[in-house]
């Protein structure tokens, strides 16, 4: 027996709805993306050479993600981020840093995390070069659970072997006379972030360039930042990590380790409930459990 294509269509099961996307926490970024920000269920590139500013503006997606009730989960494959940056978010609910021993394995944590379905957010920063069926497998977890990826890496080629994926690459910003010779590019300037303690940080300020190459308008947005914010240690391969981030302090209680070090122990799992892309509220079973697999992968 066969059938007509519409006959097919009505059989297939509706397509979910699109949920909005998330905000970068920079306007000017967000109105050059398609959808008005870092779209869910596809798979971001956040490119830039050391010292650009990447680190930056990954940690203003997370902030604007917690801002908007939402679930984040930050795989630091490197183990280069310095908790100082990251103490202000302790108090936020929802916010797990995972620290895997090897960078190999950060993909395989950014699985697990995605097949929970809890997040709205997961950044997967310096791990190796995703493969093209890691890449497409990582992003259809995305997809199916409604969640915004973003891969940070230091190459300019791209992060990943897929072609379809979204592309930010942050740059110094070129001098005025670079940019006019640029007729293609439109640059527009936004105005310097409040730091954590409520200061505005125009003293002590440089700014970053942010060109969307991929999945929006082929623009240019220039960034004012605090430099302080910026901060990556730098580890030894053959010497331990002695620093405390991944175990917290001794004696301590989870919400004070997220505190002081910016990466704690996941607190004792609550009652399940829906995941609801990434909403905050009590925590769910399956969070609990993605968080501790993630961090045994490691």
């Amino acid at each position: 027996m066969s059938l007509s294509l519409a006959e097919l269509v009505r059989l297939l099961p509706p397509p979910a709805p699109l949920a909005p996307a998330l905000s970068t926490g920079i306007e000017a970024l967000d109105a050059a993306l398609l959808g008005g920000g870092l779209p869910r269920g596809r798979l971001t590139e956040l490119l830039g050479p050391t010292g650009s500013g990447k680190t930056t503006l990954a940690r203003a997606m997370v902030e604007a993600a917690v801002s908007a009730h939402g679930w984040v989960a930050y795989i630091d494959a490197q183990r280069t981020l310095d908790p100082r940056d990251w103490t202000h978010l302790g108090d936020a609910q929802g916010v797990w840093m995972i620290r895997p021993h090897d960078a190999m394995r950060a993909a395989w944590c950014a699985d697990v995390l995605l097949r929970s379905g809890a997040f709205a957010l997961v950044v997967l920063d310096g791990a190796p070069l995703l493969s093209k069926s890691n890449a497409v497998r990582l992003t259809r977890l995305a997809r199916d659970g409604n969640c915004a990826l973003v891969v940070v890496g230091d190459r300019a080629g791209g992060a990943t072997q897929l072609g379809g994926a979204v592309r930010l690459l942050v740059e110094r910003p070129r001098r005025d006379g670079q940019r006019r010779s640029e007729g293609k590019h439109v640059s527009s300037r936004t105005p310097a972030p409040s730091m954590a303690d409520g200061s505005s940080a125009s003293v002590g300020t440089r700014t970053i360039a942010v060109r969307v190459e991929k999945g929006g308008t082929l623009r240019t947005v220039e960034v004012s930042c605090a430099v302080a914010v910026a901060r990556r240690l730098c580890t030894h391969p053959e010497v331990p990590d002695r620093r405390g981030v991944a175990r917290g302090p001794a004696g301590g209680s989870p919400r004070h380790a997220l505190r002081a070090c910016g990466a704690g122990s996941p607190p004792a799992p609550a009652a399940p409930q829906p995941a609801g892309g990434g909403t905050t509220g009590s925590i769910p079973r399956q969070l609990h459990t993605a968080v501790a697999r993630a961090r045994a992968l490691g």
